[in-house]
């Protein structure tokens, strides 16, 4: 099966702030190796044969690295006009993507290879699979309501909790396209892909939830990165 991977890798990366003033979050070295390898590592590891790269902020930057180094996967980008939401962004490369894919957020480590998630993506037939874990939203996640793997509800930066949240992959089929198309910015400003896949469930879908393996970091803050080099057992 031909699976291609997304990486979303256009945002200011705000909240870490005044690194990213010059260098693109993306770019942000972890035990000496920008964020955004660990990601490409990791999609290449699960077995994609192709991944696109949607760029925003400093493009030209992220752009001009990943052509100075030598990759084991064709690479592709796309490029969002504005920054309005993890939707939007995932919408930008619909032109480049006919088959089954992997949206890899640029800011997670793994620490543990994510293949079972494809694998039983497509044991389910599923329209769209989230790797999730066990806890609360903490206003940086959304909240997954959840029963027997099958996603019944989703909220973006909630202040309650399901149970569950995302951990920054998910897998889904190009209907997925279809639901980010004509949303409404969210409260915050943004096209929330939450809304998507919340469509998705609204109108019968298979969305299911996989457990996660092993541990993963999302770099948000400088004291992720500290958390991450910790994890990684370099700091």
């Amino acid at each position: 099966m031909n699976i291609v991977g997304l990486i979303p890798a256009a945002g200011r990366g705000k909240r870490l702030r005044p690194l990213t003033d010059k260098t693109p979050k993306p770019l942000i070295e972890i035990c000496g190796k920008p964020l955004i390898m660990y990601a490409i590592n990791h999609l290449c590891s699960i077995g994609v044969k192709e991944i696109i790269i949607a760029l925003h902020y400093k493009k030209n930057k992220i752009k001009k690295f990943l052509e100075s180094i030598k990759l084991n996967v064709p690479i592709k980008y796309c490029y969002p006009d504005e920054l309005l939401g993890l939707a939007y962004t995932i919408y930008s490369a619909r032109e480049l993507i006919s088959s089954t894919f992997v949206v890899h957020l640029a800011d997670n480590i793994f620490t543990e290879n994510c293949r079972y998630a494809i694998e039983e993506h497509i044991r389910k037939n599923a329209d769209a699979t989230l790797v999730v874990e066990k806890g609360d939203p903490e206003n940086r996640y959304e909240t997954i309501l959840m029963k027997n793997s099958k996603i019944l509800d989703i909220v973006e930066k909630a202040k309650f909790s399901y149970g569950y949240r995302g951990t920054g992959i998910y897998i889904f089929e190009p209907t997925i396209f279809k639901y980010c198309e004509g949303l409404r910015e969210s409260e915050r400003g943004e096209i929330e892909l939450q809304d998507a896949i919340k469509n998705m469930i609204k109108n019968g879908k298979n969305v299911f939830g996989v457990p996660l393996k092993g541990k993963r970091v999302e770099i948000t803050t400088e004291e992720d990165i500290k958390r991450a080099e910790r994890t990684l057992g370099c700091g």
